[in-house]
Formats: structure tokens, sequence, C-alpha cells
């Protein structure tokens, strides 16, 4: 992961965008991280893995899945 600054992303944003294809980008404002670029093309379980970090489930996916699809 390659960190960089707001400023950095401003001067030379098509040098950023071709690394984020390899790696991500978090840019960051006033020294905090601000967004983060990824490959748009990403593994979509991956993707998930990545989120399923960031909020916390009272259910299991298969349950939520379960869930979701019954009510069609």
């Amino acid at each position: 992961m390659k960190i960089i600054t707001m400023t950095d992303l401003k001067k030379d944003l098509k040098k950023y965008t071709s690394i984020a294809r390899q790696e991500d980008v978090v840019i960051t404002k006033n020294g905090k991280p601000f967004v983060k670029l990824v490959n748009a093309s990403l593994d979509k379980q991956k993707l998930v893995d990545e989120l399923a970090g960031c909020i916390r489930l009272d259910r299991s996916y298969e349950e939520l899945m379960k869930e979701r699809y019954s009510k069609y």
C-alpha cells in the first residue's frame, strides 16, 4: 500500500492512478487518511473480505443471504 498526500495526487494524478492498478493508494489530508484508490476490477471476494472487517455482523454471511433471497 502506498501513502501519499492530496497535494501529491493533484500534482501527478496519472502516476498515482497507474500505481493504484497494482496496489492500493491511500491519500492523506492534513496528515490523516482521507480516501483510498483501489483497482476497480478487484476480485469481489477480496472486497467483501476487506469490508467484513469494517462492520460487525450478528449473523453469518449465509444467514444474511438466505434472508435476502427469501424476500423474492
